[in-house]
């Protein structure tokens, strides 16, 4: 496997491993994989920020956004160090005071941490699973010739399924001839082509709330509203980042991006999820401004982009919260001498700004719907407003499944129909 495409899944089998407890005994066999891994959603985050000197800042922003832990930060940073990613400054006690950005663009970092992984002599366990993750995201395929095409020992494949299946790097549907495997990667990556077999091989309810999707990206999906939706996205078929809500559930934004180019999708998954929190956060605020309800989500983003910030109002920061987190906005002072509301700023990036038009393009996709005002949408607004990647939101919205995998089966089967890349 080349190294750019090694580098690339490191970070996609991390983002499975992140719903793992970091203690777990489980990702002893893959840690090299998941330190790599680490080390490449650190890096996407300091990516365009040229000098970083408030240390435990950017630890607390890993543990929180990054789900890496305290006690690995050190190691990723001297990954990173190691492949001329990142110039660190110390103390003479030789404590990590500062940090200078050398991080490239996606490409080249994924092939740099691509040869550091190789470097590293990662276990055949770790090798093997790379080379599943990366097949399964060109297509699913029967069990039964997982061993055969990817070319894993059989001794392996059952610990290299039950880590997959766990991770939820792996998912499994039952077809005509026997057990499907799939990864939700096949839907981040392709969803043009989930949507055209959604159109010729879903039933008409499916059809149905797939049509509501498509009149608005960053749809607002629970169990009860669309059931289907929602299993979709627990079966990692349908693109969705999530709000942690305060008494625990979540609440998924629902995405087709399939307009979008799939080296975007691909091999720029740090740009996307920072498009993704942007849709959660202004539906949030266009759908349920218990606070301040915004009128127009596009006319914000746009309004971001061309004048670098946004009106202030009372409930600011918690309405923007998920921007904060994910580095995207900052909040300024009050420009009234005795005001005390926060104005969001644009940190102003390439990816940044990137991002901002990526969820642009999705948000002005179909037609406005209405909204709507609830007790529980309020909730959303005043949580802490933890977001949860797509991966993450596949493992959360797992337990409740209740439609049947017949819904999506034939779905799953007909991808295989345009064979693997």
């Amino acid at each position: 496997m080349e190294a750019y495409k090694a580098g690339l899944r490191c970070q996609d089998v991390n983002s499975g491993l992140r719903t793992f407890d970091p203690s777990s005994p489980s990702l002893t066999p893959l840690k090299k994989t998941r330190l790599v891994g680490m080390a490449a959603d650190l890096a996407a985050l300091v990516r365009d920020t040229p000098v970083v000197s408030d240390m435990p800042a950017l630890e607390g922003v890993a543990a929180g956004e990054l789900d890496i832990p305290p006690t690995s930060f050190d190691s990723v940073l001297n990954v990173l160090e190691r492949a001329e990613l990142v110039v660190l400054t110390r103390t003479s006690g030789g404590e990590v005071a500062g940090l200078t950005s050398e991080v490239p663009y996606y490409r080249d970092l994924y092939h740099v941490l691509g040869e550091n992984w190789r470097e590293r002599r990662p276990s055949q366990i770790e090798e093997e699973i790379i080379a599943v993750v990366d097949r399964l995201a060109a297509g699913p395929l029967p069990e039964e010739l997982l061993t055969d095409e990817v070319g894993i020992e059989e001794s392996d494949a059952a610990t290299i399924l039950e880590l997959g299946k766990t991770s939820h790097l792996i998912k499994v549907v039952s077809g005509d001839d026997g057990a499907i495997l799939y990864s939700p990667f096949t839907a981040f990556e392709q969803p043009d082509v989930l949507y055209s077999l959604t159109e010729q091989h879903g039933s008409e309810r499916l059809l149905i709330e797939f049509e509501k999707l498509q009149q608005r990206q960053g749809l607002a999906v629970t169990h009860e509203s669309f059931p289907l939706l929602y299993e979709a996205i627990a079966r990692g078929l349908l693109l969705a980042p999530s709000v942690e809500l305060p008494e625990g559930g979540y609440q998924p934004f629902a995405v087709l991006p399939y307009t979008l180019d799939q080296s975007l999708l691909i091999g720029e998954k740090p740009v996307l999820d920072k498009a993704l929190a942007v849709v959660a956060c202004v539906r949030c605020g266009e759908d349920f401004g218990g606070y301040s309800r915004l009128p127009s989500a596009p006319a914000a983003i746009n309004k971001l982009l061309r004048e670098g910030e946004l009106a202030p109002h009372s409930s600011s920061r918690r309405q923007y919260r998920l921007m904060q987190n994910k580095g995207i906005i900052r909040y300024g002072p009050d420009p009234m001498p005795w005001g005390e509301w926060a104005v969001p700023q644009l940190i102003d990036t390439e990816d940044n700004r990137k991002a901002l038009r990526i969820a642009l393009d999705l948000l002005t996709l179909g037609e406005t719907m209405s909204g709507r005002d609830s007790a529980q949408a309020r909730k959303v607004l005043a949580s802490d407003a933890r977001y949860l990647n797509p991966l993450k939101t596949v493992a959360a919205n797992r337990p409740r499944l209740q439609q049947g995998e017949e819904q999506y089966s034939e779905i799953v089967a007909a991808v295989m129909g345009y064979g693997a890349t």
